[in-house]
């Protein structure tokens, strides 16, 4: 047959033809009355579940769905012309529908009917590992189909041979007699039939396939084409009814010996070529009913068509629009970016919901950010409602947690999105917060995208790579507010360019200020960002390439920065006023980093992050997440051998040789530790690569698809020759990256002429799918430990779980004289009631303290010295590495670990506990109240010496003095002798100098019997070596009767130096006590020298406590050491300091206050955190606080009686409110000015 040239056809969408050949039109019919019969009878049974009837009409369907489909494939590949040029590409295209189908059906059928997980049905889907019923036909027609593009001249030549034919036929039929189970694979049951996962086999249909065809090609042989003027065939003409009917007479004894064959293997009991047989016979018989239905068909097809039609003409009407009008294609695009994004959140996030949880992580999520946005929803009102009424006293100070705290107030815009929710409806706001900071990211690239004139494609692309990058899926999900940067830095960038360019500075100014207030630490990190980018861009752009372009943009930018920081500048008399006071800064860190920190990375880490370039599950740590999509990886090769934007080249060297070395991870967090959670700028600047080279992706050189190569195999290598990476995800990942290098590499392949639209989309589809699979493979991933999901809160369960607390019936206790059971039984040896905070301030707390409850009484309002913020008070951290306190980190105040000294002087009042916690009392404390429930039972003890919120010393020791004891000693110390800086000595002359070494104390040093390492623990020269596995240290000492014992453990205990994050998980235990403690470094360590584990109170001595680490590790030590501290004294020690105590106490707003008589001079210590913003008056005239016993506040009394006033106040608040006025003002008037000016200009001009 001789070529035919045809002309392309018109296509709705680009996809549809735009009139459908009608030659074809009974075939057409054909699929959708095969299909869509087979799925109403089985939508019948399910409706009627019950009945037979319906159940059989199923079964029969089923049978018949099949034959029919393959014989309507076979009539159309008989109509289609095999020497047409585009033959193949029309076959091949048929296969690509097909295969479309059978993913698209198959996927909704497992997650809408089955409820199958999302991923593991797109990774079973994908693996052909599970092939749904409703979808199993086009997996075997795309199959047939492609079998057909590339052997149709051996297909020809079986058409040609009636004997070769038949054998072949006879040959696949022969498969349907495979026993069951025999081959389990699903692409090969399509072959062959007799699979478990349900494929509908190809090989016993061929008989059927072939029909189609010849009976196609008898069809077109009785038909004469209709002709126009010009003697074109004009698509034929449609099929009548008589036609059909005489060419389907020649099946009619095919399917009258298909059923009596089938008949008879049915009565043998030959299950599957009876059915195949009978179903065939049946379809055949369908054949006519499809001709009496053919005209009712046709008018559906028409009706149709001619709304795709419609659809299409107004498309093309929007979009000559849309290229005229940029609001509206803009506009448009936006609409387009939201159907997009709720795609891919959902099948992103769909595990969560899956799984039944939340979006809010156990660990951080109910550790604070829940606690604080209850806090927040119950503060906010009486703020406004002080601010309106003219009262600018509001509430500043939180009194509830962590021995109180500033009010840390957000002023991220879509954090007060909360005030639109009920406090019950918390949790789902706070997922649906999250997911919107999500959208935003995503939007934010797409402008900056687009304001670069990028293509919409491109821009769609490089958004979701954004928004779901390794660093967002990770950070995102685990710290909602963690994705502000990605939502700001690229408003900034454009920020920044419209400045460059066009010296328009608002918008820089506008972005700074609303950047300082919802974050002074992004702004930072962001600003850093922007200054590289300046310097480059105006290096790389030869227009602005000197010194008074450099300059003056220059000024102008730190004009605006200086003046948006004005306006957003309440945000630094506030958090950045916590952080300031807070350990995370200073020379303390810095030293800390020095002696920490080498010069390099491990080893392996350039390894790692190449590795992790396009892993989510994969990372090298301290915060460098990557996980970009690998298109993006193949991206970068374009940076170097194209002309791209000629910054683009330098600033991705300068922010990767960023990843390379620990002092960048230094810099960007702040000058507080080694973390780079900046790498969020690192994947701004991957998406904007991506869409810069997008479109050249189609188009390669030779030398840039080497490169290509060369680096998918590197990354082989790596993988293969490595055990380390040798996991699941990366496997997953590596597949993910051999998919789109053979989509590229076919794209670009000379014999192949994919249109654009198609190889885009393509490339589209493929990039998504990466995307969503690799953030699935990191959500759905798993470890000994447990699964990535159960990390998260369950559904509705948040609140149980933040009040898994026995304070929370606090409430319900009314004194310690008559509350409770009566018959509760004395402990620790105390009979009689000598509190003296039985009115006024007390605190209460958790024996133990969970992660979950950390923050409770934000919520329950009761007073805590529990507590999670990122800025924790320094004086607090002060305290606790002087004390060795062991349940703490940077970050958090879990408890004082059941010591009854460090409780005592904190003022608490109330201990809670649960049975399930293995801790004793400390001293002095008696049960008060019992609460049952179902999981377990709570109490509520009360200290019988509770100290009120201020008591006295009438002696001072300095600091210095102190820091020559133990932690043990020095506790005790703070119970005899306030403890006060050695500047502050001098104005405490009039109080009695202490020296520690004359002072009774009473804390003995207990000597160590034997120290017994077992399980491959090596104790060796200062250094404990723990084996894989883990092992064992246990002490034996002589302990001491009515006494509370520690474990000393004094040295530098850190790892080596390798910037990396170490953990060793440990077991304290003794007696009646076992507790977990981990030993860690990593951007939350403590770095104190001592650490005091506490044995517990005990009437009886004990000898005995062990330490069982749960890791390998080694740990540097100096000493080991046990330490006893009597309770015989402390009863009278404690009186002593409530002798003469603060009385009458009130704490109402930002104030406390009371009435305390002395005879003698006294330091007054007044159990809150010292901190600048307070402010005291002792018989109203004004006098200075001291920081006392290192983290309270004193003040320094004379004799007689004093009324005490304490208030504080923001320091700095007042100058807050004018600088943002005066920046606001000054911004509005400048903004006026050159309105006016440019008015006044136009009008000389006219």
């Amino acid at each position: 047959m001789e070529n035919v040239n045809h002309p392309p056809e018109q296509k709705i969408f680009g996809i549809f033809p735009a009139f459908p050949e009608r030659d074809h039109l009974w075939y057409r019919e054909l699929f959708l009355l095969f299909y869509f019969g087979m799925l109403a009878a089985t939508v019948l049974n399910r409706l009627f579940s019950g009945s037979q009837a319906a159940f059989l009409l199923m079964k029969g369907a089923e049978f018949i769905y099949a034959p029919g489909m393959i014989f309507a494939a076979g009539c159309l590949m008989g109509a289609e012309n095999p020497a047409r040029e585009d033959f193949r590409k029309r076959t091949l295209r048929k296969a690509l529908y097909a295969i479309l189908l059978f993913y698209g059906i198959g996927f909704l059928n497992e997650i809408i009917i089955n409820h199958r997980a999302v991923f593991a049905t797109v990774k079973d889907l994908l693996a052909v590992l599970r092939i749904p019923d409703t979808a199993a036909i086009f997996l075997t027609l795309c199959v047939l189909f492609l079998l057909c593009a590339f052997c149709w001249p051996w297909i020809e030549k079986c058409l040609k041979a009636p004997l070769l034919l038949a054998a072949v036929c006879l040959a696949g039929f022969l498969f349907s007699f495979l026993p069951e189970g025999l081959l389990g694979y699903g692409v090969i049951g399509v072959f062959t039939g007799s699979d478990r996962l349900g494929a509908v086999p190809l090989f016993p249909y061929l008989f059927v396939f072939f029909a189609g065809i010849l009976t196609a090609r008898n069809f077109s042989d009785m038909r004469i084409p209709e002709t126009d003027a010009a003697g074109m065939n004009r698509n034929g003409r449609h099929a009548s009814l008589p036609e059909i009917f005489t060419v389907c007479k020649p099946l009619i004894p095919v399917t009258a010996i298909a059923l009596a064959a089938g008949a008879v293997l049915a009565v043998l009991h030959l299950k599957h070529p009876a059915a195949l047989l009978l179903g065939s016979g049946c379809a055949y018989i369908c054949l006519f009913i499809s001709a009496v239905l053919l005209p009712v068909y046709r008018i559906l097809e028409d009706f149709f068509f001619g709304l795709l039609r419609r659809a299409d003409r107004f498309r093309l009407s929007v979009r000559r629009r849309r290229e005229s009008s940029r609001p509206l294609d803009i506009f448009l695009y936006y609409v387009g970016y939201c159907v997009l994004f709720l795609i891919m959140a959902y099948l992103i996030f769909v595990p969560y919901s899956e799984a039944g949880r939340t979006l809010i992580w156990s660990v951080d999520g109910l550790g604070q950010y829940v606690p604080k946005v209850h806090r927040f929803l119950s503060y906010i009102p009486f703020i406004f409602q002080d601010i309106l009424q003219g009262n600018f006293d509001f509430q500043q100070y939180d009194f509830t947690s962590g021995l109180g705290a500033t009010v840390a107030i957000s002023y991220d815009p879509i954090y007060w999105l909360y005030l639109l929710f009920h406090p019950s409806q918390v949790e789902t706001a706070y997922s649906l917060l999250i997911v919107l900071r999500y959208f935003l990211a995503g939007a934010s690239m797409s402008a900056l995208v687009l304001y670069f004139k990028r293509s919409h494609y491109a821009a769609y692309t490089a958004s979701m790579v954004y928004a779901f990058s390794g660093y967002a899926i990770y950070a995102g999900t685990r710290h909602g507010q963690f994705l502000t940067p990605l939502i700001l830095l690229p408003i900034l960038v454009i920020a920044m360019e419209q400045l460059i360019s066009k010296k328009k500075w608002y918008l820089l100014t506008v972005f700074t200020a609303l950047s300082l207030l919802c974050s002074y630490y992004f702004l930072y990190m962001n600003t850093i960002a922007l200054g590289i980018y300046f310097v480059t861009r105006i290096l790389c752009t030869k227009e602005y390439r000197n010194f008074r372009t450099f300059f003056t943009r220059g000024l102008i930018i730190v004009g605006s920065y200086v003046l948006g920081a004005a306006m957003g500048i309440i945000s630094i008399f506030t958090s950045f006023g916590s952080y300031m006071g807070s350990s995370r800064t200073g020379g303390s860190a810095l030293s800390d980093f020095l002696s920490t920190t080498p010069l390099f990375y491990r080893k392996e880490w350039i390894s790692d992050f190449f590795i992790s370039f396009i892993s989510d599950s994969f990372t090298p740590g301290m915060w460098l997440k990557l996980g970009f999509a690998p298109l993006a990886f193949l991206a970068l090769v374009l940076l170097f051998t194209r002309k791209n934007k000629k910054e683009l080249k330098p600033i991705f060297i300068i922010f990767t040789f960023f990843c390379l070395f620990p002092i960048f991870g230094y810099i960007f967090s702040g000058f507080s530790s080694v973390t780079n959670r900046w790498c969020y700028i690192y994947a701004a600047i991957i998406a904007f690569i991506l869409a810069e080279n997008l479109e050249h992706l189609t188009r390669l050189t030779a030398k840039e698809i080497k490169i290509m190569l060369g680096i998918v195999c590197l990354y082989a290598g790596i993988i293969f020759f490595s055990t380390k990476y040798r996991t699941d995800k990366v496997f997953g990942v590596f597949g993910l990256l051999a998919l789109t290098t053979a989509l590229i590499l076919a794209i670009n392949h000379d014999r192949l002429t994919i249109p654009k639209r198609t190889a885009r989309s393509t490339v589209f589809a493929v990039t998504m799918l990466a995307v969503v699979l690799n953030a699935n493979m990191f959500i759905t991933s798993a470890s000994e430990d447990g699964t990535h999901l159960d990390t998260y809160v369950e559904s509705g369960k948040s609140m149980t779980d933040m009040s898994m607390t026995a304070l929370k019936y606090l409430d319900q206790v009314e004194t310690s004289g008559d509350a409770g059971d009566d018959s509760a039984d004395t402990k620790n040896g105390t009979e009689n009631d000598t509190s003296g905070a039985d009115d006024g301030f007390y605190r209460s707390t958790n024996l133990k303290t969970y992660g979950d409850t950390r923050s409770s009484s934000l919520i329950y309002g009761y007073n805590d010295i529990s507590t999670f913020t990122s800025t924790l008070n320094g004086g607090i951290v002060d305290y606790n590495r002087a004390m060795g306190n062991c349940d703490w980190n940077i970050v958090s105040i879990y408890s004082y670990n059941a010591r009854t000294y460090m409780h005592e002087l904190a003022s608490v009042r109330y201990l809670g506990t649960s049975d399930d916690v293995k801790l004793p009392l400390p001293y002095g404390y008696k049960k008060v109240y019992d609460k049952e429930t179902k999981k377990r039972t709570y109490s509520i003890y009360e200290n019988q010496y509770t100290l009120p919120l201020g008591y006295t010393y009438d002696t001072v020791t300095s600091e210095s003095d102190a820091g020559n004891l133990s932690a043990a000693e020095k506790q005790e110390l703070t119970m005899l002798s306030a403890i006060v800086e050695d500047d502050a000595m001098a104005d405490n002359q009039n109080l009695t100098e202490a020296d520690s070494s004359s002072l009774p104390l009473t804390a003995r040093k207990l000597p160590i019997r034997k120290i017994k390492a077992s399980d491959g623990v090596t104790v060796k020269d200062g250094v404990i070596t723990i084996p894989e596995g883990g092992g064992t240290i246990r002490f034996t000492f002589d302990g001491e009767p009515n006494s509370e014992t520690y474990l000393s453990l004094k040295g530098d205990l850190y790892f080596p130096k390798d910037a990396a994050e170490h953990f060793l998980p440990t077991q304290i235990k003794a007696k009646d006590i076992s507790y977990q403690y981990r030993f860690r470094i990593d951007s939350y360590s403590t770095n104190q020298e001592e650490y005091l584990f506490n044995l517990g109170y005990h009437e009886d001595s004990i000898s005995q406590c062990t330490l069982k680490f749960k890791d390998e590790g080694t740990i540097h030590f100096d000493e080991f050491a046990i330490y006893s501290q009597s309770m015989d004294t402390y009863p009278q020690r404690a009186e002593a300091l409530r002798e003469h105590s603060l009385e009458n106490v009130k704490v109402d707003t930002n104030t406390v206050t009371g009435d305390i008589t002395v005879d003698t001079d006294q330091m007054l210590v007044i159990s809150l955190p010292y901190q600048s913003g307070w402010t005291a008056w002792v018989d109203g005239e004004k006098t200075d606080i001291q920081k006392v016993n290192y983290q309270y506040m004193g003040l320094n009394l004379t004799p007689g009686t004093h009324s005490i006033r304490l208030h504080y106040q923001l320091p700095g608040l007042h100058y807050a409110f004018l600088i943002t006025a005066g920046g606001a003002g000054v911004f509005v008037l400048i903004i006026l000015f050159n309105f006016f000016r440019k008015r006044r200009r136009r009008k000389m001009a006219e």
